[in-house]
C-alpha cells in the first residue's frame, strides 16, 4: 500500500519543549503501581496528546514501555519504523470502510487490530482470505462505556467465528472505563464486575491472550483492573485525568510551550486593544505581542481571562485572541525586551498557565488543551 507524506511545515519561533526525563519518570511511577508482570502500553494517539508523535515514540523506546496504542491505521504506519518491534495496537475498530489492502497491511506489519462487531469480523475475514496472512485481533467487550464493542453475552459466537477464520488470531480481550477519573467509582466497579463475569464465563484468564482494561485513571485508582496490561495516555504526559488533592503517585507535565515577544508599544488610558474593542486600557499601558493565536491551538475564549508568564512574572492576556497573535499587558514587568521568551503553557501544575487552569477557563479538560497544540509548533526534546 502506498503511503504519501508531504513536507511538514514547522514554525521554529513557537517552541514546545519536551522533557524526556519527566516522561520516563512518569512511566516508571505508573509502572510502580502495577504488578511486575503487568505490561505497559503507551497511548500515543492524537499526535501523542499534542506532544509530537515521533518525538514521544523515540523517547519511549529507550526505556519502560512494552507496547504502543494508536487510534488509526495511519498512526500505526507512521510509528512502525520507530517502534523497534514493540506491538502496536490500533484502538479504532476494524471496519468495512477500510480497504482490503489496509487490512492486509495491518496483518503484514504485525499490527494488532480491534474487533467490535460481527459484521466487521466477517469483512476482515473476507479481506484476508487466501492471503496467507494472520492478523492479531483484540475483542472489545462493552461493559458500560456505550461507545461500541460487543455485548458480553454475544461473545461466545464471536469466539467461534474467530476460531473458524484461519487468518485471525485472538490476541486479547479488553474493555474501557467510562468514569474511572471521577470521585464516585461505583460505576467503574460495576464495569469491573461485568468484565470479570465475562472472563470467568469463558475461562479467559487461563488462556494465552492479553487481558486489559485500565486507562490512566484506572491504573492510578483501580489496581484490580490492571490485569495483564495497562493503557496509559494522559498520566504518562504528566496529568491526572482531573486534578487530585492527594495523588498516590507524582506526575510531572512533560511539555512547556513558549513563544517570543515580537512587538512592544505603549498605549494611553482609554485606548482599546484588538478586535471588537473588548479591552480598553484603564491606565497608561505597555503592551506586548506574542505571535501565537487560535490557529496555533491557543483558544479564543482565553481573551481577557488567561495569563502567561514573562520570566516568572504572570501577565494578563488582554483583548481578543487573534488568529496568530495574542496581546499581553506587560506594564509591570521590569526591563521587558523584544525577543524575550513568554511561557504560554507551563509544565507546572501550580502555574497560572497550567493546562488545568486553561482547561477550567475553557470549560473543558486538560486533554483538549494539549491536543490543540498545532503540529507546526516546533517540538524540542531535552
Amino acid at each position: 500500500m502506498r503511503v504519501y507524506r508531504t513536507q511538514q511545515f514547522i514554525r521554529p519561533d513557537l517552541q514546545a519543549h519536551i522533557f524526556s526525563r519527566d516522561l520516563l519518570a512518569n512511566v516508571r511511577h505508573l509502572r510502580g503501581l502495577c504488578p511486575s508482570k503487568t505490561k505497559f502500553c503507551a497511548v500515543i494517539k492524537a499526535n501523542a496528546y499534542g506532544h509530537g508523535l515521533g518525538e514521544i515514540v523515540n523517547i519511549l523506546v529507550q526505556d519502560g514501555v512494552d507496547a504502543f496504542a494508536v487510534a488509526t491505521f495511519f498512526e500505526a504506519v507512521h510509528i512502525a519504523p520507530m517502534a523497534k518491534g514493540r506491538p502496536i495496537l490500533i484502538l479504532g475498530p476494524l471496519n468495512p470502510s477500510q480497504s482490503a489492502e489496509e487490512i492486509r497491511t495491518c496483518a503484514r506489519s504485525g499490527f494488532n487490530g480491534v474487533l467490535a462487531s460481527p459484521d466487521s469480523l466477517r469483512y476482515v475475514c473476507e479481506a484476508l482470505q487466501h492471503s496467507g496472512l494472520v492478523l492479531n485481533v483484540h475483542l472489545h467487550i462493552e461493559t458500560g462505556m456505550g461507545r461500541g464493542g460487543i455485548q458480553p453475552e454475544s461473545a461466545g459466537r464471536i469466539f467461534g467465528q474467530i476460531a473458524d477464520c484461519p487468518n485471525l488470531k485472538l490476541a486479547g480481550v479488553f474493555t474501557h472505563f467510562a468514569t474511572a477519573d471521577e470521585d464516585d467509582l461505583s460505576y467503574a466497579y460495576e464495569q469491573i464486575e461485568i468484565f470479570e463475569r465475562f472472563l470467568d464465563r469463558y475461562q479467559l484468564k487461563n488462556k494465552n491472550i492479553l487481558i486489559h482494561a485500565a486507562n490512566s485513571a484506572a491504573t492510578i485508582k483501580l489496581p484490580q483492573a490492571h490485569y495483564d496490561m495497562v493503557r496509559c495516555g494522559i498520566a504518562m504526559y504528566g496529568y491526572y485525568s482531573r486534578r487530585m488533592k492527594e495523588p498516590p503517585v507524582p506526575l510531572t507535565p512533560v511539555l512547556k510551550l513558549q513563544a517570543p515577544i515580537t512587538h512592544i508599544t505603549a498605549i494611553p488610558a482609554g485606548h482599546s486593544v484588538s478586535y471588537g474593542r473588548a479591552f480598553v486600557a484603564p491606565r497608561n499601558t505597555v503592551i506586548a505581542i506574542v505571535p501565537l493565536g487560535y490557529a496555533d491551538g491557543y483558544r479564543r475564549c482565553f481573551s481577557n481571562t488567561a495569563r502567561m508568564k514573562v520570566g516568572e512574572q504572570a501577565v494578563p492576556v488582554i483583548g481578543r485572541v487573534c488568529m496568530d497573535q495574542v496581546i499581553l499587558d506587560v506594564t509591570d514587568v521590569p526591563n521587558v525586551q523584544l525577543g524575550q521568551i513568554v511561557t504560554v503553557l507551563d509544565n507546572r501544575h501550580d502555574s497560572v498557565c497550567s493546562a488545568y487552569v486553561l482547561a477550567d477557563m475553557a470549560d473543558t479538560i486538560c486533554y483538549e488543551i494539549l491536543t490543540l497544540i498545532h503540529a507546526h509548533v516546533n517540538r524540542i526534546v531535552h
